[in-house]
Parts: C-alpha cells; structure tokens; sequence
C-alpha cells in the first residue's frame, strides 16, 4: 500500500512538473511572440516614417521652387497632420535602442532638409 502511494505520489509529481515545464514553455513562446511582433511594429513604422520623411523633403523642396503652387502647401499640411498621432508610438518605441538610433538618424535628416532649404530661403531674399 505505501509502495502504491509513493507511486501514486511520484506520478502527480511528475504530471504536475511537465504540466509546468509546458506552461513555461508556452510563455516562453508566448513573450517571443510578442516581441518579434514589437520589432516587426517598430520596423514598419520606421519603414513609414522614412517615406514620410522622402515625400515631406520632396515637397518643401517643391514649395521652394515654386512659392505660389497651393496643391503642393496643402500637401505639406496633409503631411504635418498624418504624423499627428505618431507621438505616443513614438514614446514607447524609444525604448528600445535599435529603434532610436534609427529614429534619430532619420529625424537629423529630415531636421537638416529643413534647415538647409530655410538657409537658401533666406539667402535668396
């Protein structure tokens, strides 16, 4: 009887080992999961957001040319107010270090355009 006891003991253990072994597994799989898609989110946003940069430089260079073109100042507010609700992202994606030297290169580049163009503004008045 004890024998079939220690057994019976022996069995739950074992039953209720493995059980947590899957469970830590399934976790374990789980929080990889979640952050490959974080990395595969923060991609995509930096995906959009040099595209966002390409077509924001292209149209202030447009405006630069050609002062009076409307079609292109709408398009520069279109622009402006698309990266409206990139803040928050923005905020949480930060924290993770790939993405924010990546970020900042991409911010510097668009900073610069700006500049570069407000100093051949200026220049040419």
């Amino acid at each position: 009887m004890e024998k079939d006891n220690r057994k019976k003991i022996t069995q739950e253990l074992n039953i209720t080992v493995d059980s947590t072994a899957l469970l830590n597994t399934k976790s374990t799989e789980s929080l990889a999961s979640a952050l490959t898609n974080k990395d595969e989110e923060r991609s995509i946003f930096l995906r959009n957001y040099e595209n966002w940069i390409n077509q924001y430089i292209n149209v202030v260079e447009k405006v630069k040319s050609d002062e009076n073109n409307i079609a292109n100042k709408h398009r520069i507010m279109r622009l402006s107010h698309q990266a409206k609700g990139w803040q928050e992202k923005i905020a949480v994606y930060l924290n993770n270090d790939t993405f924010k030297q990546r970020y900042i290169q991409l911010s510097m580049r668009l900073s610069d355009s700006i500049a570069m163009n407000w100093k051949l503004s200026r220049t040419l008045v």
